[in-house]
């Protein structure tokens, strides 16, 4: 039988660390012994074409020696190629004779049964006789061939013996391509698995770093491999790169423009995309770090490369047809996160710079603007004392302090929002009671709601309703949400604002029967600064901090705030928050 020409033969491997499973391994050795025992053989082994390129030995039966040398053995296609073109043809069968076989391998294995190429008789069996059955699926396509060795008689078959040979052969052939169909069905099923739990781990999760781990565990697990990596392109300074990485990111630019993967070992050498200067480099590379081989895969969408993930292998160099498809996949989608990933990321750098500028903004305009108030107060004082003030003057300082107020306002909103990056430490929080609020924030709007005909009424529980906050907190919070029911309710209308005590929560619900809020805009209520589209809501005065605000203190102190609303029916904001721990 064949061995790699000019290579030492390689150890054996163990069924359960094969690409095939040992159930396919088990079941293609059954195949092939029964093939060999009709023909009158003692030996007998199946080996594989793989996409690479090479044809391997997967299973060897009949002899230890046999097994030893030739399992994981790997023949390079184009010289078996040969040998088939070479061989007599005897229906379905294969033979190259010894003279031929001698020629054209350097390395064959060689039975070492006694009397094993002693024989004189003319159809004597000798030593390098290569007799063989290849494997061919529905399409005519080469999938691998079956060898038997060893004549229990020591003869070349004669044609009885071919013709039982040739029987079993198609036989075996049916057998066998339909269990490896069945195997690569089940190999792309069980990979596809794990990629899609790759895909759906990865994509839900917009951090960064936990992205990376959880495909590293991922992968690990679902491709069986030693070591896995994911380098990305963003965070490497090429100046600083060695040799061996700056070649795998090379590969990697190659590999994406090409959409495949590279497989590196000391069998494969990945030609299409590397020279034999840049597959030593990188063999040396593995051989340094104790692995066998490796499997990049590019990472990136559309045009972009952004990585590459690498997998290692420390004691076998074989990545199925499967393995590679799937590996393909993983990187347009791990691609793809890393990208949302790092979108997210620069939105999250963008909203702490925006919040840092309002803090900054809200705190230098907060000195100009007590020292205004304190300017129109002595202005005030000192015109009360002169007789005769025109009502001009009079009406223009009460605008600017109006102004002014409007102003404060606005700066202590902004100071409130520059205060809620965190949630709240329990410790720091005291208990209150929201109905109490309740009672003041109405009272302070009566002003204002009967200026318009509009009705407030507060619905209270029985027992008090506790909550741990600060209190200007609870008062801003309360204050903007009825503020806001009254303020977009219709003249003369209703504002029901609703208080319950349901331990462990507090449950505050606002309802108003206003303009309402359409639906596109509900997903945008909380930002700041937004301010509806709708002629009826954009006519009312507002910054669209209130809300935002809100969702803030709610936020803050670990609750929940939901809305239901519909155009021209009216709003209603239900805050769920932790009740007291007292």
């Amino acid at each position: 039988m064949s061995q790699t020409p000019g290579t030492a033969t390689t150890a054996p491997v163990d069924p359960s660390t094969s690409r095939d499973s040992p159930d396919l391994a088990r079941m293609l050795g059954t195949i092939a012994a029964e093939m060999a025992s009709a023909g009158g053989f003692r030996v007998s082994a199946v080996s594989l074409f793989r996409a690479s390129d090479e044809l391997e030995f997967v299973v060897v039966d009949g002899d230890d020696d046999a097994a030893a040398d030739l399992t994981g053995d790997i023949t390079p296609t184009p010289v078996a190629m040969t040998m088939l073109e070479r061989a007599e043809r005897w229906g379905p069968l294969r033979f190259l004779p010894h003279h031929e076989a001698v020629e054209l391998l350097d390395h064959i294995w060689v039975g070492s049964a006694e009397g094993d190429g002693a024989d004189a008789h003319p159809d004597a069996w000798q030593p390098c006789d290569l007799l063989m059955a290849p494997l061919t699926d529905a399409e005519g396509a080469l999938q691998g061939i079956v060898w038997v060795d060893l004549p229990h008689d020591g003869r070349r078959p004669g044609p009885e013996q071919r013709r039982r040979l040739a029987e079993h052969a198609e036989r075996a052939n049916r057998a066998m391509v339909q269990a490896l169909e069945h195997e690569r069905l089940r190999e792309q099923v069980r990979l596809a698995d794990a990629a899609r739990r790759v895909v759906r781990t990865a994509t839900a999760d917009l951090d960064l770093a936990r992205l990376v781990q959880t495909t590293i565990d991922s992968v690990c697990d679902g491709f069986a491999v030693d070591e896995v990596r994911v380098h990305l392109l963003a965070e490497e300074d090429v100046a600083d790169l060695d040799e061996l990485s700056l070649q795998s990111r090379l590969l990697a630019e190659r590999c994406w423009r090409d959409q495949q993967v590279a497989i590196v070992s000391h069998r494969r050498a990945a030609p299409a995309l590397l020279s034999a200067e840049e597959h030593a480099v990188l063999l040396d590379g593995l051989h340094e770090q104790g692995d066998a081989s490796l499997l990049l895969t590019p990472l990136g969408a559309g045009p972009e490369c952004v990585g590459r993930l690498l997998m290692f292998r420390h004691d076998r160099a074989d990545w199925s047809d499967e393995e590679a498809s799937a590996a393909l996949d993983i990187g347009h989608d791990l691609g793809r996160a890393v990208l949302n990933a790092r979108s997210f990321e620069r939105e999250q750098q963008a909203a702490a710079y925006r919040q840092q500028l309002i803090a900054t903004m809200a705190h230098e305009l907060k000195n100009p603007l007590a020292a205004v108030g304190g300017y129109l107060d002595m202005l005030e004082m000192f015109l009360a004392e002169e007789p005769g003030t025109g009502t001009q003057v009079q009406r223009s300082l009460r605008g600017i302090g109006r102004a002014t107020r409007r102003l404060d306002d606005i700066v202590a909103d902004l100071l409130t929002l520059a205060r809620f990056d965190e949630a709240a430490d329990p410790a720091s929080l005291e208990p209150h009671d929201l109905g109490a609020l309740l009672h003041d924030v109405v009272d302070g709007l009566a002003v204002q709601a009967d200026a318009r005909g509009i009705r407030v009424q507060v619905h209270l529980p029985s027992q008090q309703a506790l909550v741990d906050a600060d209190p200007s907190d609870l008062e801003r919070l309360v204050v903007n949400l009825v503020s806001n029911a009254v303020k977009y309710s219709h003249d003369g209308g209703e504002v029901d604002v609703h208080l319950e005590a349901a331990p462990p929560t507090v449950v505050l619900r606002v309802v108003d029967r206003g303009i309402g809020i359409d639906p596109a805009e509900k997903q945008r209520l909380f930002e700041e600064f937004y301010r509806s589209a709708d002629p009826a809501a954009a006519s009312q005065p507002g910054t669209g901090l209130g809300l935002a605000i809100v969702h803030r203190v709610v936020h803050h102190l670990g609750g929940r705030i939901d809305v239901e609303s519909a155009p021209g029916e009216g709003s209603v904001f239900t805050v769920t928050l932790p009740g007291s721990r007292v």
